[in-house]
Formats: C-alpha cells, sequence, structure tokens
C-alpha cells in the first residue's frame, strides 16, 4: 500500500472542502479526502493508478490536474 498527499487551499488560504481523485481514462470516482485545517489530504491506494485530483470548494470552480501516474514500489 501506499499514499499519495497534497496540500490544497482557497484564494483566501483556508482549505477547500474536498479532493476528488478518479479514474482519468474512465472517470470512475476512486476516492475523496477531506483536508484538515492546513489544507493537508491524503489517499491510501493499492495497485498503480492513473488519475485525476481535482479540488472542491463551496463558491469556487472545481480545478482538476492531471493525469498522474502512481506506481507501486515491490
Amino acid at each position: 500500500m501506499a499514499t499519495i498527499t497534497g496540500r490544497a487551499k482557497r484564494y483566501d488560504g483556508l482549505p477547500v472542502d474536498y479532493v476528488l481523485l478518479f479514474a482519468w481514462k474512465t472517470g470512475k470516482c476512486l476516492g475523496k479526502s477531506i483536508p484538515d485545517a492546513a489544507g493537508n489530504w491524503s489517499f491510501d491506494y493499492d495497485t498503480n493508478l492513473i488519475v485525476g485530483i481535482t479540488y472542491v470548494s463551496d463558491g469556487c470552480e472545481p480545478i482538476t490536474h492531471g493525469a498522474y501516474e502512481f506506481v507501486l514500489n515491490k
């Protein structure tokens, strides 16, 4: 198992409401992470992934980054 981590904040310094991770090729939602007060979020995975990461906050347009490839070290 491995963990993807990041920090996501709004323009005013507050954390985003949540982070969605989705399979890049299919668009299937893989998980949701709710950041802490500093904006830190994480997502555990146990298989190789190619994902998009979307940051969502009330009153702001969602922002998506990707595609990112995450490969487990064996």
